[in-house]
């Protein structure tokens, strides 16, 4: 099997390098990093992946990460930086920088590979002082994008980790040079493969990859590129925005959660209702923008008096744990559970089956690390059916740590389930009844009118505690809601409707509704 062989030398002291805290005697340094541009940005990123190989040594101030410092660093700029550290590389690697040019991820490579310096070619003459070779400049490779990046994996794969991948998109307004900087310092491929064009090409490289890892990044086609790494049984970590991860990369565990769900006992006259926000899953969102703005931030600035549940990404625990840290400090009437799907982005219903308790073990330990005790799935409806959800639910439910589970099933906005639970090892796995998502993905078009009739929906639902007719999980889509719309349907809920957290209504399912199985 792939996953027998050894991870090569290299890429093993790359791994040390890049999770461990800054070396004795070695001082860590805020490269101010906000007003840089986008070539100057990714030298930037490359220098940073580069130096943090041997320590946790540059920090890049841009997008707020340095709200999540412990202590203040001395600053430098750019030009400092490589004053500082340039010096001590060995060779550069030169790139072009432009949208639908792969070389930004062939050049991230070779430095992967090497623990060389990646330039922009508009941005060599600064960098010539130093005396470094050029030992690689990628318009030297040609042929299409994926003939180029593979030649240049082929050279170095050797000296790659097989344990994880960075995926980052080169094509029109998706390209930018974040990422890349973790990838240099762990020793990892970085590669795009378009979905459809170069299908051949991903799956020749997810086949010499280990099984069951993570894929860090995006795509420009997301259910597709799902759907492959899904049948390798990988995951996709949405991370392409992100930054510092060789930085803030540990394995710290973060603080506990603030607020805690209560044994409840069932009230017959009661209907019971999770509020359940989706997109969890989404790294680079809660690094840079979940506290400071949109639903959580709104809702922690405001004195929204309802119980509700967030998706968080278990990974951030790893990536960066004081963006987790704050998010749960900053919880007043707020839980989380974990987004989809587990350690991360897949679809369980179409994963290697054989690989199932193996993912399942890794998710139940990315959740003990992360604190978080209910799983949130996401999948299609349609291969639920003949026995296929219980059989593989019964993966995850064999595990402590998962007391049951949200299904977020499409195609109709996550709420295709309509409700149904499902039933694995004595353990719920509920299905979205209603999702608060408009139809037409637009915020504009999200009315009172609108709003109202999902409360006339879910005031429709009436008090059964003794079956699943009487528990609905709310799913709230981040992107066409905010805080103003989910308090309008909020406060108008009958005197039936009792909200509770998700890890209260698996509960009161557990204990209330006989198993299915």
């Amino acid at each position: 099997m792939n996953g027998a062989q050894k991870t090569p030398p290299a890429a093993r002291a790359a791994a040390r390098g890049g999770g461990q805290a800054a070396q004795k005697g070695k001082e860590a340094y805020l490269l101010e990093a906000q007003a840089l541009g986008g070539e100057e940005l990714a030298l930037a990123v490359f220098l940073q992946g580069a130096v943090n190989r041997g320590g946790k040594t540059l920090c890049l101030d841009a997008d707020g990460y340095a709200d999540y410092l412990s202590a203040p660093l001395p600053r430098i700029g750019l030009e400092e930086a490589l004053d500082r550290f340039a010096p001590q590389l060995r060779a550069v690697a030169v790139f072009d920088y432009a949208a639908g040019d792969v070389s930004v991820n062939m050049a991230a490579t070779v430095c992967a590979a090497e623990g060389w310096l990646g330039v922009p070619r508009s941005l060599l003459p600064r960098v010539q002082k130093y005396g470094l070779p050029i030992a690689f400049d990628a318009a030297c490779v040609r042929g299409t994008d994926a003939e180029r990046q593979r030649a240049v994996w082929l050279r170095c794969r050797a000296k790659l980790r097989r344990n994880c991948l960075v995926h980052q998109v080169t094509d029109g307004a998706a390209y930018r040079p974040h990422l890349r900087d973790d990838a240099i310092a762990r020793g990892a491929f970085c590669f795009y493969a378009k979905c459809g064009r170069d299908d051949a090409f991903l799956a020749e490289v997810l086949g010499w990859a280990q099984r069951c890892i993570p894929v860090y990044g995006w795509t420009d086609n997301e259910l597709a590129f799902v759907k492959q790494l899904s049948a390798f049984g990988d995951r996709l970590i949405p991370c392409d925005w992100s930054l510092n991860h060789s930085f803030f990369r540990a394995a710290a565990q973060p603080p506990r959660q603030r607020c805690r769900a209560e044994r409840l006992r069932a009230d017959p006259r009661k209907h019971y209702l999770a509020v359940v926000v989706s997109d969890g899953d989404n790294v680079q969102w809660w690094e840079r923008g979940f506290c400071r703005g949109g639903l959580f931030g709104q809702r922690t600035a405001g004195a929204y008096p309802y119980k509700m549940s967030w998706t968080a990404p278990p990974s951030l625990a790893r990536l960066c744990p004081p963006a987790l840290a704050k998010a749960y400090a900053a919880a007043r009437r707020d839980t989380f559970v974990c987004g989809v799907s587990g350690a991360g982005y897949t679809n369980c219903m179409t994963y290697p089956e054989r690989l199932l308790p193996r993912y399942a073990r890794e998710t139940a330990q990315a959740m003990k690390r992360a604190d978080l005790h209910v799983l949130a799935l996401l999948d299609n409806i349609a291969y639920t059916g003949g026995g296929n959800a219980e059989r593989r639910l019964a993966a995850f439910a064999a595990q402590p740590q998962i007391e049951g589970g949200i299904w977020q099933l499409d195609p109709d906005r996550y709420e295709s389930g309509k409700g149904k639970i499902f039933w694995a090892g004595g353990k719920p796995f509920v299905s979205v009844g209603v999702s608060l998502w408009h139809p037409s993905c637009d915020p504009a078009c999200v009315t009172e009118k609108w709003l109202d009739g999902v409360v006339r929906t879910l005031n429709a639902r009436r008090a059964d505690i003794g079956s699943e007719a009487g528990y609905t999980v709310l799913n709230v889509h981040p992107w066409t809601m905010d805080m103003h719309a989910v308090d309008h349907v909020l406060s108008r809920l009958g005197a039936h409707i009792e909200i509770v957290y998700a890890e209260e209504l698996i509960a009161l399912v557990r204990e209330n509704v006989p198993a299915k199985e």
